[in-house]
């Protein structure tokens, strides 16, 4: 792996995250979605604010000794560990919040370029490909506003990385940390199992996914139960009302089409290149469908936007380098 190249990935992420740091949206606050402004105001921040970023500030301020457990709904309150590591930083609560953000982006993309090394790329291959990553829409809009994606696409990549290396004890308490995170890092557990069919055959391999999501599920309940405004029943509810709502939005297709539409275009182009008998190929590509399943559930559960398609970043950013790769 080069790691002038990784460093200079680097500053283009900083770069990227300049203009939306703590939604300040330099130039392009007229162009980019209202959100409250009523909830940066109620924190001190002269900025709008999502009810999300709203929610894991106010999370980081309940850790800072602050009374404010009523603010923290669930299912924020069962993704405490972010904002309980922002909270050990000696600045205000989003900026501590978005520095971790932008540590974990780094850090994704770190060990995307270590996966991509790991498979065989070259390291042209390697710098495009994790160019696509760091100069993309979604580090640019979502990564430092205060949400917790970032650090969830982070552990998926890790979790893939950790597969690959085969390094079981270490991905099973990387998916344990990742219940306290965000519960969307389940999607390791599909290119886990597809992976491994072909590394240690199926029994094998479903016997270990068994363990890795028993785990998982256990520690997410325990998780639930015991954090502030506990509910570990919770789950997000199918709705009519939720499918019609994302499917008449025009920033709904707007957004998904903005993140993830350069590396499926470049999928679609080159998908022939693509060796599919490949252990690692059938994990990726399983990934990415369980992914395109996600976002389909979320239509009918919650407001669906680009930050779901980020989530096919770890999958489809390495098949995207089987078209990007000379041969």
């Amino acid at each position: 792996m080069n790691y002038k190249h990784f460093i200079f990935l680097s500053v283009v992420v900083l770069m990227m995250s300049i203009v939306r740091w703590n939604r300040q949206d330099l130039v392009i606050r007229q162009y980019v979605g209202a959100d409250d402004k009523k909830l940066g105001e109620k924190l001190g921040y002269d900025v709008e604010m999502s009810l999300d970023s709203y929610t894991y500030v106010q999370y980081v301020n309940y850790y800072n000794g602050e009374e404010v457990e009523s603010e923290v709904t669930k299912p924020y309150s069962f993704r405490f560990f972010i904002p309980l590591i922002a909270s050990l930083l000696p600045f205000d609560s989003f900026t501590s919040l978005n520095i971790v953000c932008l540590s974990t982006e780094i850090l994704g993309l770190l060990f995307l370029m270590k996966v991509l090394a790991l498979i065989g790329f070259k390291p042209r291959t390697i710098f495009i490909t994790s160019f696509l990553y760091s100069f993309s829409f979604p580090v640019f809009y979502y990564g430092v506003v205060g949400l917790l994606d970032a650090p969830a696409i982070f552990l998926i990549i890790l979790g893939v990385y950790l597969t690959i290396r085969k390094q079981l004890i270490l991905l099973l308490l990387t998916m344990i940390i990742a219940t306290m995170v965000n519960e969307k890092v389940v999607l390791v557990l599909p290119f886990y199992f597809f992976f491994n069919i072909k590394e240690i055959g199926f029994k094998k391999s479903f016997m270990n996914s068994v363990i890795i999501f028993v785990a998982f599920v256990a520690v997410s309940l325990i998780v639930r139960a015991n954090t502030i405004n506990a509910d570990s029943s919770f789950m997000w509810t199918v709705s009519t009302s939720s499918l019609i709502d994302n499917l008449t939005r025009i920033r709904t297709y707007i957004s998904l089409a903005l993140t993830g539409g350069i590396p499926l275009l470049i999928l679609v182009l080159t998908y022939r290149r693509i060796d599919f008998k490949q252990s690692h190929v059938f994990g990726f590509v399983m990934g990415t469908i369980f992914v395109g399943l996600m976002i389909v559930y979320s239509l009918t559960a919650a407001y669906t936007d680009g930050r779901f398609a980020w989530y096919l970043y770890p999958f489809i950013l390495p098949l995207c380098a089987y078209g990007i790769e000379r041969k």
